[in-house]
Parts: C-alpha cells; structure tokens; sequence
C-alpha cells in the first residue's frame, strides 16, 4: 500500500515530493490536477518546475532555498502552474520539509484555487472590512479581539466541528479550540499584532475539534480594523492530512518495517544523543550488541518467512522485557543494538542476562513442530577510555565476539 493509499486524501489535495525540484514521490490527485492520467508521468519530469508559470519560476526557487537552508520558514503561498495543455492554474502551495531517503526534501500539498480565485475577482464590495474578509476567504476565517470571536465564515466553524458560524460565535473565548500547549504561542502573537510589532505572522498551530480531536492549522494572522477598532483577522488552512504524511513518512524513515523496532539511522542518532547527554552529566551508559545464533541456518533451513517471524517475535519480546527509558533497534539483518542510559556495567549484563534467558523460552511453529533459537550478547559501557560511540560500539563488538566464542546463546562483556 503507498502513501496516498493510506492517507486517503480528498481529491482537492495533491501532494508531491521533490529534491531541487526532483520529483521524488507523487500521488494520482497531483498528477490529475495537470491533465497527467497517473503519478508516474510526474515522476518522469525532469523538473517540477514544468507545471509552474515561467514568470514564477524566481520565487519558486527562492522559496525552496529559503526553506531548505533553514532562513525561512515552510508555509501557505500562491502560484501560478501550467497544465500538460498549457492552461494556467491558480495553486496554493502547502510546503514543509521532510526526509526521503535519510535525506531533507520539499514536501508540498496543493489545493487548485482556480475557481475561488474567479470568484473572487468577480465580487465588488464596497465594505472595507468584508473586502478584507473576502481576500482570505478561500479557507476559514476568524476575527477576533483578544481572543473574543466577532466574526467567523462556515468553513472556519467547521474546520472545529461546530455546526454553524453563531455556534463557534456563542463561545465567549476561542482559545478553547487551541490546544494548551499553544497557549503562550497564541498570546505572544496576538500581543505583537495589536501593538504593531508584527505586520502579519504566519505560523502554524494545534487546535481542537468539539469532540476532542485534533486539527492542524496553517495560519495567517493580521491587525485589521472593525468597527473602528482594531482587531486580529485569521485566515485559516486545515493541514491536518499534510502532519499526518510527515508523521508516516518520518515514522517509516525511523522504524524498521519487518520489526517496528528503531532503523540503524534513528537508533545511531540516539546513540550519539545519549552518549553526549551521558558525558556531559557524567551519567552512566552502555550499549548491548545482540545477534541471533546460526540466524542463516534458520533461513536455510525452514524458509525467510520463519526467519521473518523469528525477527518479529524476539522483536516483540524485548519491547515487552525491557525497562522504560531503554531503546532497541535493528542495526541490520539478525543483528540488534540495546541502549541503556543511566546504567552501569554490572546492571547492564544483569539485564543482558534476563533476556538472553527470556528468548530461550520462545518458539515459531512450524508444520512438523516448532523452531527455537538463541541469541549471543556483547555488553560495552561508557569509560575514561571508551568516550564516544564509535568505541562503544566497537567495544560492544569484541565483547559479542566473546559470548560466541564461548559457544553462544550467553552474554559477555570486555571487563
């Protein structure tokens, strides 16, 4: 199943990942938006900036050096993008760094604002205050002071479960559609609105739907007048879908897919985090190598799919076995690191000791009885001598060389 797949995103979304306008990953509802039948035409292109207006083509590019070397910010931005047939289309551009394949790229969701934008241009309102309103009008929109809602359209209501516009307005504050954690964000923003400041901010945010549920929020935030006084206008993007494929994609980039353990890439990056935490306080750290015994006779002998299962199983009883705070991950094939902070050597072995003991318990049916195994465990810890985690490692090492010279299914350590 791809990501679309389990995504499900709506139709007015597309989404698009690219590297130095690379396309990386696409799904069918971009490819749709310019006239292209299936995702893989767009991966075909030598560059995405093909579907952008040529006149556009300098903003694109800032933008995209922008975000990518940290200097700005991902956010909301218009373009103009050209079809497979050349015709012009009005897009909001929903941007966000991720990672595709260990490595930063440009996440983008785009909703076609063709037809509201020819809406728009159609309007002639004479109020200052709903022309205004009208030119954020294509998401949700609020107006209020001091977090006291004056005014809100359907789709802002909605994007919070609330029936109608005079529901959400019936609420003396907004703030309980912000999520706690985003209080202090939202009063130091609204304070440098009102007094001048900030011109606009531009952030997102965490809200929370009537029913407890969470909604992601891309906001653009304004001091306008009403009524003579001044106010915050809002407008609004729901980006919930746009979290949640960086959530799965960051998840699939840190979790091996076999196991749902930790990838050697996040279980390195945490290793390194560890150790440097751990010097720094002069805590204690060790680190255990782990490699399931005769792993290949296994797979000869009874097929990858048992070998499969052998991974699952030992996978699912350290996650069981282990304290709160410890963290295990696939370094590769039969091999596993155990990371223990805040514990000495003698403890380490100890906790070495009880799931070495633990997998000698388990067992993988198969038609003429059942597959049992063992597992070899080289135990290093943080010293005056081994100071960083390459060393670590390396000690953790020559210690599992150990336990297997000793005839394996036992731990040993370098001490």
């Amino acid at each position: 199943m791809d990501v679309s797949e389990k995504l499900l995103i709506e139709p007015h979304y597309g989404v698009v990942i690219h590297r130095d306008f690379k396309p990386l990953y696409a799904d069918d509802n971009y490819a749709n938006f310019y006239g292209y039948h299936r995702a893989e035409e767009i991966l075909s292109l030598n560059s995405v900036l093909e579907l952008i207006a040529e006149e556009d083509h300098p903003k694109a590019k800032f933008v995209n050096d922008e975000i990518m070397s940290g200097r700005q910010k991902p956010g909301v931005r218009t373009f103009q993008n050209i079809d497979k047939t050349g015709k012009e289309l009005t897009v909001l551009a929903i941007d966000n760094i991720t990672e595709w394949e260990g490595l930063p790229a440009m996440q983008v969701i785009i909703i076609d604002l063709s037809y509201q934008f020819e809406m728009q241009r159609s309007l002639k309102l004479s109020e200052e205050r709903y022309r205004v309103l009208v030119d954020g009008s294509i998401q949700g929109i609020l107006v209020h002071k001091n977090f006291n809602p004056l005014f809100c359209n359907q789709a802002y209501a909605e994007m919070f479960g609330f029936e109608n516009e005079q529901a959400l307005l019936a609420n003396e504050s907004i703030l309980a559609t912000i999520s706690s954690e985003y209080h202090q964000i939202a009063y130091r923003d609204n304070q440098a609105l009102m007094t001048g400041e900030e011109a606009v901010i531009k952030a997102e945010s965490k809200g929370v739907r009537t029913d407890g549920s969470i909604v992601w929020l891309s906001l653009l935030s304004r001091p306008v007048l009403w009524d003579g006084e001044q106010v915050i206008q809002v407008t609004a993007i729901d980006i919930t879908e746009q979290h949640l494929l960086s959530e799965r994609l960051e998840y699939r980039a840190n979790y091996d897919a076999l196991t749902n353990l930790l990838t050697r890439r996040a279980l390195n990056e945490l290793l390194e985090k560890e150790c440097s935490r751990a010097l720094r306080h002069a805590n204690a750290l060790c680190c255990v190598l782990i490699d399931i015994d005769k792993f290949k006779q296994i797979n000869d002998k009874n097929g990858h799919h048992i070998g499969d299962e052998v991974l699952k199983l030992f996978a699912s009883t350290c996650e069981k076995s282990l304290r709160k705070g410890d963290f295990i991950g696939r370094w590769g094939g039969d091999e596993f690191v155990l990371i223990l902070p805040q514990t000495e050597l003698e403890q380490a072995v100890v906790i070495a000791q009880r799931l070495c003991s633990d997998v000698t318990k388990l067992s993988v049916p198969i038609s003429d009885g059942v597959v049992t195994f063992s597992i070899s465990l080289g135990v290093a810890s943080l010293s005056s001598t081994i100071s960083n985690v390459e060393l670590l490692l390396s000690e953790a090492d020559t210690a599992l060389y150990k336990a297997k010279d000793r005839g394996r299914g036992c731990v040993a350590s370098t001490c």
